[in-house]
């Protein structure tokens, strides 16, 4: 049976984020994603995810998302600052499950050459991927679409894979969007059996609107039915913004244990 996960930066926000761990356990998740948790001790994380029988899937590196960034990994003069960043990020996974690691590449603005970002990025990210390595951690890298990253350094699931393959590590795979690659290019289907044997991860959201799976292009029950042929074991993200409260968009997830707790 297919596994999700929530994005709690996404999903339970009617709650604080200390009491959105127990909501997603109530509601049937065994595992939650949390961007950016490092305001919080984690040893706090660890032992909020234990009581609740969670697995931490998925965690960002840290770097200033309320002010703009979106990532440091392809942006000259910003090597010191993305090498801290991963050795923070690191060190809190160990404590907290050992999480997967998404890293960004950060703003192409005008000033850059991507030609020259994109090496820098290869560069970093291999870097990255030895250091998660010798922690027992995979990185995760997400191409997003123009709509919503209009300077983001890559788009397309081609340029993933591609770098991917340039990096050269076991531990650095592929985060499969289904908004995302709805928004850049469609063919949801044929893009997740080209880039299978790269994918680490795959997060879910709808189009139009990024809300839950239900009334939208993309047909979910088809999608998951080729998903599990494929022979997926890994974890699904929730990262949808509920069209209602959060648990008013769960109706999808009943065939695989997810539901509404006040029912």
């Amino acid at each position: 049976m297919l596994r999700f996960d929530p994005n709690l930066r996404w999903l339970f926000t009617e709650l604080p984020m200390p009491v959105r761990y127990a909501a997603a356990a109530a509601a049937g998740f065994r595992g939650v994603e949390v961007a950016f948790p490092y305001g919080t001790p984690a040893k706090e994380i660890a032992a909020r995810l234990d009581d609740n029988g969670l697995q931490l899937v998925q965690i960002l590196s840290p770097f200033d998302w309320d002010g703009g960034e979106r990532g440091l990994a392809a942006l000259p003069g910003r090597k010191e600052a993305f090498r801290r960043s991963i050795h923070d990020a690191v060190v809190y996974a160990v404590q907290v499950g050992r999480p997967m690691i998404h890293v960004m590449p950060g703003n192409m603005t005008p000033e850059l050459d991507r030609r020259r970002c994109m090496d820098l990025f290869i560069e970093n990210i291999a870097w990255a991927a030895d250091v998660a390595g010798a922690a027992g951690i995979t990185l995760i890298l997400e191409p997003c679409c123009r709509a919503r990253f209009p300077q983001f350094l890559y788009h397309r699931i081609d340029e993933g894979v591609q770098v991917i393959e340039q990096v050269g590590r076991p531990n650095v795979k592929l985060c499969f969007d289904t908004f995302h690659v709805q928004m850049e290019e469609g063919a949801i289907t044929d893009h997740l059996q080209a880039a299978w044997p790269h994918i680490g991860h795959i997060q879910i959201g709808n189009v139009p609107g990024r809300h839950e799976p239900g009334p939208g292009e993309i047909h979910f029950a088809w999608l998951f039915a080729q998903i599990e042929k494929l022979g997926w074991e890994r974890w699904i993200g929730c990262e949808y913004m509920p069209s209602g409260h959060t648990l008013d968009s769960l109706a999808w997830g009943a065939p695989y244990g997810i539901r509404d707790p006040r029912l």
